[in-house]
């Protein structure tokens, strides 16, 4: 994104605030009430950034701020704010770099701005991964951890599972992933032990009857998750079993 110029900080009240397109999912309990402290202490010595929208104004970047000044102040309470106009595209690059630069963004929030820029850019994982500021890897390894389901989402976002968990149940079928998801969490399995665990219900590639051409480049063959992520179960297996039943079948036939 260009740089912009910026205008004149000036203050708003909260009722004409609204909450903008910012990919962030997770608030943490406990950073909310330390700012909500700070604030009540200092006020909001940070301004937030917000752009025109249909009679209000969206936040752009400042969303933690805008939610601890609300229970400090209530809606009619005024805060510092910075006011641009900006285009979605432009919005959106700057609240992912706002969380990213402030306050860390989490792995599943890096993984759906990686889905939203790479539609910005059309498909070009190279451009996007640029826009992003990102390794190709980085950008390979966050758009691969898109395909987890909303709850595997939130399990890691609240720290219950690990990236390791994760990043091995993103090998998995989105309409498996919750069950193991559940064993994971109810048998307190380490990430070894889920890794083994996968390891039991995948197929082995090499007793396959089938062509495996189409397998080479198939999101749920181990050897593509080996490339991407440190954690993954061993190489030459398939971790969708449906799929491998169906080319099994066909094959048979």
């Amino acid at each position: 994104m260009d740089a912009l110029e910026p205008s004149p900080e000036i203050t708003l009240p909260l009722s004409k605030i609204v909450k903008g397109d910012n990919p962030r999912r997770y608030f943490d309990r406990a950073k909310h009430e330390e700012l909500v402290a700070s604030i009540r202490r200092r006020g909001v010595l940070q301004p937030i950034l917000l752009r025109p929208k249909e009679g209000f104004f969206a936040i752009v970047a400042g969303e933690r701020r805008y939610r601890a000044s609300l229970e400090v102040y209530g809606p009619e309470g005024e805060i510092p704010v910075v006011i641009r106009d900006m285009t979605d595209q432009e919005a959106l690059e700057a609240a992912i770099a706002e969380n990213h630069d402030r306050d860390n963004a989490s792995e599943t929030e890096q993984a759906d701005a990686a889905v939203r820029v790479l539609a910005a850019c059309h498909g070009d994982r190279a451009e996007a991964a640029k826009r992003l500021g990102w390794s190709r890897t980085m950008f390979d390894r966050r758009l691969a951890l898109a395909e987890l389901s909303e709850p595997v989402k939130t399990a890691l976002d609240e720290r219950r599972i690990k990236v390791g968990h994760a990043e091995l149940l993103a090998a998995v079928p989105k309409d498996k992933q919750d069950k193991a998801l559940e064993t994971i969490l109810t048998a307190q399995l380490d990430v070894a032990k889920t890794q083994e665990l996968l390891k039991r219900v995948t197929q082995d590639l090499a007793s396959a009857c089938f062509d495996k051409s189409e397998c080479t480049r198939c999101p749920y063959n181990s050897a593509t998750q080996r490339a991407l992520f440190e954690t993954h179960v061993d190489d030459g297996y398939c971790t969708n079993a449906g799929c491998f039943q169906l080319k099994t079948e066909a094959a048979e036939v």
